[in-house]
């Protein structure tokens, strides 16, 4: 079993980090990176006092918390990405976002789009040297669509095992965004899979977990029965530190990657260069579209929602043009990003329609105006039948980078007239009282999912999905008809119409549930000897985007 000891390296507290420091220096190598889209900060880093020829073969590494989902499935491990370390899946997504082969030599699809075929490759192995079999990709399935929380395998029909090592998989309808699930989700072994596979998870990706100490650090080394490309570096620790704490750990010389929010671009370290990735990680305000007084529920826990100011569409419409993303772009994540108007910008379910000309503050005030909102009191606060324009707004008080751009969009709200009060909180918090109030939210995938997870009134009260509460039938049937395509053109044509469709949808210049505001860049400071490879356009968290072709990279001296 592995030891998941307390007390090793803690989460904040900068004061115990030389603790950390030295015990880090005990347990593995250090050093670091090269260029893509860099800003500098060079010469030799201190770990690096090694022979100039040596082979680099370990990286300490501190990224953010990358135990989401502790290596199980069933408890979300895939879900963010993350999988492709430690486990192999059916499908994988190579650098120009193209689905290939993984655990499947190929695939294919009837016409019907309801029978998927995946003839498996037949020299796998799992890091404990057992062959990965059908059997095992077949449990996995099963497992995870009898659990229904981190996985919805309910349209799936079966899952069953024809001639040549070949799993076929029957839906009850067709799903086009299946092939993206294909991707996240990690074999596991039927023969050693149970309730405690987090304390001794085995997988057949490149590499195997040797050490947990959760909420603090993972060791993993090098999986030598690994069927693809071997990778360089054959040991990897990963320090699950916060932002400035990482941040130390680069300054002394003993991380080779570290993830660093916009705040902390500019700042230099000796011997690391910073390493800036474009990505679909969007952010922007989830705003209640439902007054408030409303009970619902939120990852099964009971909770209050509505907000009387925000499920006022006019006030988020107003938000939507009056915010100027550009600045926002500039004062908070110093200019490491692009605008975004929706959660899929680029992407080829992307409805460019949807983009407006922002920062129109005398726009906003008409809008607001139109909409019975005046500021009667002369108090630089719009109101309407005696309810001032001013709300609650929630974010994550661990992450720098909304806690910036919260601020930023309460300062510019202000000129429209909004007051935006801003609290922060742990994600515990917000998803409790979140319903009830703005939330700087996230997300951005792949795949175009989360338009539906994030809009559709089928999924209100069920994990934390469509937290505003959003209700439009017309949109329901856009993002139904998405969801049962039997190909992605047509999927795609439903995904733009139900953003709009001419006359309404979800995006900001519809019903506004939430307004999309940027689109961050994944910022690291990597060892400048660290070539990272052909990175593809990043995912939503920064923690594991980096790691999908981590067989490409190499130390460069």
């Amino acid at each position: 079993m592995l030891p998941k000891e307390r007390g090793f390296i803690p989460k904040r507290a900068l004061s115990y980090f030389i603790l950390a420091l030295s015990a880090v220096m005990l347990l593995a190598g250090c050093t670091s990176s090269s260029p893509t889209k860099e800003s500098a900060s060079s010469s030799q880093s201190p770990s690096d006092s090694q022979s100039p020829n040596a082979v680099k073969d370990e990286l300490i590494l501190a990224v953010g918390k990358t135990d989401v989902g502790m290596f199980d499935p069933k408890k979300g491990w895939g879900t963010h990405a993350q999988i492709r370390l430690t486990h192999s899946s059916l499908l994988t997504i190579d650098s120009e976002l193209n689905f290939i082969g993984d655990l499947a030599k190929s695939y294919t699809v009837s016409d019907d789009a309801l029978t998927w075929t995946f003839p498996l490759r037949d020299d796998v192995k799992f890091s404990n040297g057992e062959q990965v079999t059908a059997e095992d990709v077949k449990f996995t399935y099963e497992m995870l669509k009898e659990d229904g929380i981190k996985f919805d395998l309910s349209f799936v029909e079966s899952i069953g095992i024809a001639e040549g090592n070949t799993i076929v998989i029957t839906l009850h309808e067709p799903r086009s965004t299946f092939v993206s699930q294909l991707t996240e989700i990690g074999i596991v072994p039927k023969a050693h899979y149970d309730d405690n596979y987090s304390q001794n998870p085995i997988g057949s990706g490149p590499y195997k977990v040797v050490q947990y100490n959760d909420g603090q650090q993972i060791i993993m080394e090098y999986n030598p029965y690994w069927y693809g490309t071997a990778p360089q570096f054959k040991k990897l620790t990963l320090l699950l530190l916060a932002e400035d704490a990482a941040l130390a750990a680069a300054k002394a010389g003993q991380a080779d990657i570290v993830y660093v929010p916009p705040t902390f671009a500019e700042q230099k370290v000796e011997g690391m260069t910073l390493r800036a990735f474009e990505s679909i990680d969007s952010r922007g305000i989830m705003l209640p579209a439902v007054p408030s007084g409303a009970k619902g529920k939120t990852n099964d826990k009971d909770v209050e929602v509505g907000n009387d100011v925000t499920s006022d569409l006019a006030i988020r419409q107003a938000l939507n043009i009056g915010l100027d993303r550009q600045k926002l772009l500039d004062v908070a994540i110093g200019g490491y990003g692009q605008k975004a108007y929706c959660l899929c910008d680029n992407m080829p379910w992307f409805n460019e329609e949807t983009i407006v000309d922002d920062g129109d503050i005398e726009g906003a005030k008409k809008i607001l105006t139109d909409g019975g909102w005046s500021d009667s009191d002369q108090d630089s606060i719009v109101d309407k039948n005696g309810r001032k324009a001013e709300f609650n707004m929630f974010f994550s008080s661990s992450d720098q980078l909304r806690t910036d751009l919260s601020l930023a969009v309460a300062d510019q709200a202000s000129e429209l007239g909004i007051k935006i009060n801003l609290i922060g909180a742990t994600w515990d918090e917000i998803y409790v009282k979140g319903k009830t109030a703005a939330v700087a939210w996230g997300g951005g995938r792949h795949h175009p999912h989360q338009l539906y997870t994030m809009n559709s009134s089928k999924v209100i009260d069920t994990s934390y999905h469509n937290m505003s509460n959003y209700r439009n039938p017309k949109v329901d049937e856009y993002l139904d008809k998405a969801l049962t395509a039997t190909t992605q053109e047509e999927a795609n044509k439903y995904w733009k119409l139900a953003q709009w469709d001419g006359h309404t949808g979800f995006s900001g210049i519809g019903d506004a549930p939430i307004v999309w505001l940027v689109r961050v860049d994944h910022l690291y400071l990597a060892n400048e000897k660290l070539n990272l490879g052909k990175q593809p356009v990043h995912t939503h968290g920064h923690e594991w985007a980096l790691f999908g072709n981590i067989t490409e990279w190499t130390w460069d001296n």
